[in-house]
């Protein structure tokens, strides 16, 4: 039934909540203060016990180039690219790759910009814009969205919109964190619903991916990509892995 009923439902809803009341226009300063160097505003990757959450930003972003088969070259689209954290790593790293990074925030645009010109970086170009309306007309060779599936509704709607931007032999890279057992919709009806108060009201919990991906399938995207999970709770690694709902591209 919940399947259902997001199908029948835009890709996404209430965009305007989070941008102007909860966190995406809050001072830049803020957030240099409370996350990483890279101002990754979603999850890292500790590969050992002593990682530092720089080590941690890092790592998960080398790992994504690595598990999409970035090249340099390449033209990226970064859908939802935050404070730039992947599209900046990716233009150091791959010089001749060109990046496209769209978000839903003027703030965050400054930042990647100012950034940019401090960094003497020039291959790179931010959009801002509602994916729920949002009409582009360029093609990547990849495209990236990190912990960005969990702000929207009809995953079908959206994937075939994502599909007009990609090439014929372009990859999809999705990364998003994802309840075990159920999905359900985020919604402020109880005094601990907190995560939909000040950070995704109209948003989504996904569950598992076997629910999601013959959609994904059907547009020919990758399945989502089983991340090696070690931090400093290895021996409960394999309690952790058996929870897992990712699939492997491999």
């Amino acid at each position: 039934m919940y399947i259902s009923a997001i199908k029948e439902m835009p890709i996404a809803i209430n965009t305007e909540k989070p941008k102007t009341q909860q966190h995406y226009e809050l001072p830049t300063a803020f957030f240099e203060l409370v996350l990483g160097r890279n101002i990754k505003y979603s999850s890292c990757y500790f590969p050992k016990d002593s990682s530092s959450l720089e080590e941690a930003e890092e790592a998960i972003l080398a790992l994504y180039c690595e598990r999409a088969n970035v090249e340099d070259g390449q033209s990226v689209l970064d859908v939802g690219c935050g404070w730039g954290s992947l599209s900046l790593y990716i233009a150091r790293k791959y010089s001749n790759c060109k990046l496209t990074g769209l978000c839903n925030s003027k703030t965050q645009k400054a930042f990647i910009d100012d950034q940019c010109r401090k960094l003497g970086i020039q291959n790179v170009e931010i959009i801002v814009g509602d994916i729920s309306t949002f009409e582009h007309e360029g093609t990547y060779d990849r495209v990236f969205s990190i912990e960005m599936f969990e702000h929207m509704k009809n995953y079908g709607e959206l994937l075939k919109k994502i599909g007009s931007w990609m090439k014929e032999d372009s990859l999809l890279f999705v990364h998003y964190f994802c309840h075990k057992t159920f999905a359900y919709h985020f919604e402020d009806v109880r005094d601990d619903d907190w995560i939909t108060r000040y950070f995704f009201s109209g948003g989504t919990m996904p569950s598992a991916l076997q629910r999601i991906s013959p959609t994904i399938m059907r547009y020919r995207y990758i399945p989502f990509l089983d991340i090696d999970i070690r931090s400093p709770i290895l021996p409960h690694r394999p309690k952790l892995h058996e929870m897992t709902l990712f699939s492997k591209l491999f």
